[in-house]
């Protein structure tokens, strides 16, 4: 039986300030505060009738520069208390909510719930196949979006992070699944020990939301969520063994927990269509899309045994798309920088990100650039000074992204002559490519109440997902990247 980690048992104020979501008694720090700065005339008098007349004039300057020095840290005191207040309420959303009511399914009362699924890898056109009844059918009775666009880049550690925090890499800090940070060192995706720092991980994540909230919440191995600290209340790492019938499983079972511990937020991670059926090849990737379809059937039938199915909002996203590579589509470093610039690539197989080693000197990264910049025509690539990058990557305004980027035309991999060939299906890109296009479904009781069930939504970044699911909860969000407001536009919706 898979366990998960319980994390707490009640949500605690103190978890907000991963965030700067502050996480204090803001009653009991302004009393402080006030405590603090009750200097008046009337004590100055107390101060100097405990002053004998005859005492030493030296002492009476100690006891006068001890009163300034205990001035001067209620001043910063108290404004370091008014800071707090300020970034607190900048924080909320000045929208009044109506209290939701409580849902009775016929056994026990349930609050608002969200479950966001996360099948890696799954490409927009998966469903085209004729072999996803159980997604079809929830599509069918909920909302899809045309495609949804990844972040730049489109990998899995910086989209999953946006999904659960609706902030760009630039802001929330993954950017990529590897990188370096000047103060911190490297970050390396499949190093535990490393990812489990919390100081990585900017922004605030649906679940530490719904925990300010007074809600409780769990994961199954979603990216960031196993932390030390502002975690869910319950969680399961990483688990490679765990199929995705077992999660769905697990999730089933937090629903079925008595209301007091009941979690309203739940996010899964499915990574077996990436990280199995995209290394074994295109013929084995209908085998785990027909895996990952039985597993929501699963779901969803568990849903409706508990008259759960018009009551619990179920999301399913994907974070980027994937690409077949070959032979004839390899770039060779070693053909283009000297040796001298080629021991500054940190790349050790085949890849379609190039990566330079962090802190280059000003000189290599113009030297690179200048050698780069003249191949660019030939070799289906292009580059970028940091600085330069288009805005619409929204991937400039970090010291974790390398100062130069080089991205290849779709399809195209970096390799040198000395590395192994690499044919399988690769990450990366352009965010906007075709290939790199994700998936978006959802159904449930609000959104029926917004849109036409089987409706297909206009294409958006996946920086909206986050609050989108605050709204289905029915909390304010956190500061973050996304503009759609009210509803998402609609592009196809069914007759009457």
């Amino acid at each position: 039986m898979i366990q998960a980690t319980v994390t707490g048992e009640e949500p605690s104020d103190a978890q907000y300030a991963h965030s700067e979501r502050l996480g204090l008694d803001y009653a009991q720090e302004e009393e402080q505060s006030h405590l603090l700065n009750k200097e008046t005339t009337s004590e100055d008098e107390d101060w100097s009738f405990m002053l004998d007349e005859g005492e030493d004039e030296g002492f009476s300057s100690e006891v006068s520069i001890i009163r300034y020095i205990g001035l001067g840290i209620s001043i910063g005191l108290s404004f370091f208390a008014i800071k707090l207040l300020m970034t607190y309420l900048g924080h909320m959303n000045p929208m009044k909510r109506a209290a939701e009511k409580l849902y009775f399914n016929g056994t026990d009362y349930f609050a608002p719930t969200v479950v966001l699924i996360s099948l890696d890898g799954f490409r927009p056109d998966y469903l085209e196949r004729n072999i996803t009844p159980h997604l079809d059918a929830l599509a069918n009775e909920g909302i899809r979006a045309e495609y949804m666009n990844p972040v730049f880049p489109p990998s899995t550690f910086p989209n999953h992070w946006t999904l659960v925090t609706g902030l760009y890499p630039e802001t929330h800090g993954i950017v990529d699944n590897s990188f370096y940070d000047p103060d911190m060192g490297l970050f390396e995706h499949t190093n535990q020990s490393v990812i489990s720092d919390h100081r990585w991980w900017k922004g605030e994540p649906i679940w530490l939301t719904s925990r300010i909230n007074r809600q409780r919440t769990a994961s199954i191995m979603w990216p960031g969520s196993s932390t030390h600290y502002n975690t869910p209340d319950y969680v399961i790492a990483s688990n490679d063994s765990m199929r995705m019938k077992q999660r769905m499983q697990v999730t089933v079972d937090w629903l079925d927990l008595p209301y007091n511990k009941r979690p309203q937020m739940i996010t899964v991670y499915m990574p077996q269509l990436e990280q199995e059926g995209h290394r074994e090849g295109s013929d084995k990737i209908d085998d785990y899309i027909k895996e990952v379809d039985a597993a929501i059937g699963y779901l969803t039938n568990e849903l409706s045994i508990r008259n759960l199915n018009s009551h619990v909002h179920t999301v399913i996203v994907s974070d980027h798309g994937t690409v077949s590579t070959s032979q004839d589509k390899l770039i060779y470093i070693d053909d283009i920088l000297p040796s001298y610039l080629l021991k500054y690539v940190q790349n050790t197989s085949p890849s379609s990100m190039l990566r330079f080693q962090p802190e280059l000197p000003k000189d290599v990264i113009q030297d690179i650039y200048q050698k780069l910049i003249h191949k660019t025509k030939n070799h289906h690539f292009s580059i970028y000074l940091k600085q330069d990058m288009p805005s619409r990557f929204h991937y400039r305004h970090s010291n974790r992204i390398s100062p130069i980027q080089v991205i290849p035309d779709v399809g195209y991999i970096f390799t040198t002559h000395k590395m192994s060939s690499k044919e399988g299906d690769d990450i990366g890109y352009d965010n906007l490519a075709d290939d790199m296009k994700t998936i978006f479904l959802a159904k449930g009781p609000k959104l029926n109440k917004i849109y036409k069930q089987g409706s297909i939504l206009a294409p958006f970044v996946n920086v909206e997902v986050y609050g989108f699911m605050t709204e289905l909860l029915n909390i304010d969000a956190a500061p973050n990247n996304g503009t759609i407001k009210t509803k998402f536009p609609v592009l196809y919706q069914p007759p009457l």
